[in-house]
């Protein structure tokens, strides 16, 4: 389990340490697909991985191998009690939020209408509105539903918040996002995987706007850009539900909205290499095997006629040799 934290740890660090580097030369979707990758190692048992070494040694396995030795009662306790708290928050949150969710109203008119049916061939979903939402979301995983402020919004800010939204629905961004909560939940004593969330929400935010981009065209990107900034200004602070459009260092969106360019055959080649070092790294393992030492006969201060039979009946060659001392 340690060895597991400790590969985990390294790698959350590598990936956060070079996000910037990532984002400059290739897909914002690269970022994401690294954290999902250490997000779904965490998932699976430690023991399951990629044989890719195996070393054997003439030592027990404890304590030559201290990362494998096993956690003491009190701490696994800690750690599960630690992952059900952690949990029942969640838990606790999504029903509040469900709870506030029951004010929203239908949102009918003809833009939302005529937005919806031309992507009736997309994911099903339903638009509403709520005074409790602070800026756009979904929400849902079985069945999503798009929420919108209670504000007024024109046809063509209508058709950008709309599809971003819709994008969220059909990249399963919902899903991702259970899968990291699940794993930060039963991990939750490693810092680095509570860092590992909070970039991975701001980065997955980042990849969606790179879709809607790619959908859109360039010559949208800077009216796509101007409607998250009029979204960010006209947010509600009274309003208590603040996740959605606006998820993620508004900053850093508009930045990479504005620089978005299409990645070269020769940063996607080297982005599908940098994926399967990650693969390799995160779901790697060496195969360590001991070996019990082979039992030599004690024959210290037996007489040669005994020691020679012990030897014998062991089926050991043997020579013997003098030392002489003056």
């Amino acid at each position: 389990m340690a060895a597991l934290q400790l590969k985990a740890a390294l790698l959350i660090l590598g990936i956060a340490a070079g996000r910037k580097l990532l984002f400059r030369f290739f897909s914002p979707r690269l970022p994401e697909w690294l954290w999902m990758l250490v997000g779904i190692r965490l998932l699976l048992p430690q023991g399951i991985g990629i044989p890719i070494l195996s070393v054997r040694h003439l030592c027990a396995p404890y304590p030559c191998d201290p990362f494998a030795a096993p956690l003491p009662g009190v701490a696994v306790w800690v750690r599960w009690s630690g992952a059900g708290a952690v949990l029942l928050i969640l838990l606790a949150n999504a029903l509040r939020f469900y709870g506030r969710m029951r004010q929203k109203e239908d949102l009918q008119n003809d833009a939302v209408s005529g937005w919806i049916q031309a992507h009736s061939r997309g994911p099903r979903f339903r638009v509403y509105t709520s005074s409790m939402a602070a800026s756009p979301m979904v929400y849902g995983l079985f069945s999503p539903k798009i929420v919108l402020p209670a504000q007024q919004y024109s046809e063509t800010q209508y058709e950008y918040i709309l599809l971003h939204e819709w994008m969220h629905i059909r990249r399963k961004d919902l899903w991702k996002k259970a899968l990291m909560l699940a794993a930060t939940a039963l991990h939750w004593y490693n810092p680095a995987c509570w860092l590992m969330l909070a970039l991975f929400n701001r980065d997955i935010e980042l990849a969606c706007d790179a879709d809607v981009l790619r959908a859109l065209g360039k010559a949208e990107h800077a009216g796509y850009a101007h409607v998250l900034l009029d979204c960010y200004c006209r947010m509600n602070p009274s309003a208590v539900l603040e996740t959605g459009f606006l998820s993620g260092m508004l900053q850093e969106r508009i930045g990479a909205i504005m620089n978005q360019k299409k990645m070269s055959k020769k940063a996607a080649c080297c982005a599908v290499f940098l994926f399967g070092s990650l693969l390799l790294t995160a779901f790697g393992k060496i195969s360590v095997q001991a070996e019990a030492p082979e039992k030599v006969p004690v024959l210290t201060g037996k007489p040669l006629p005994e020691a020679e039979e012990i030897l014998g009946k062991e089926g050991y060659g043997y020579t013997l040799s003098f030392e002489v001392v003056r």
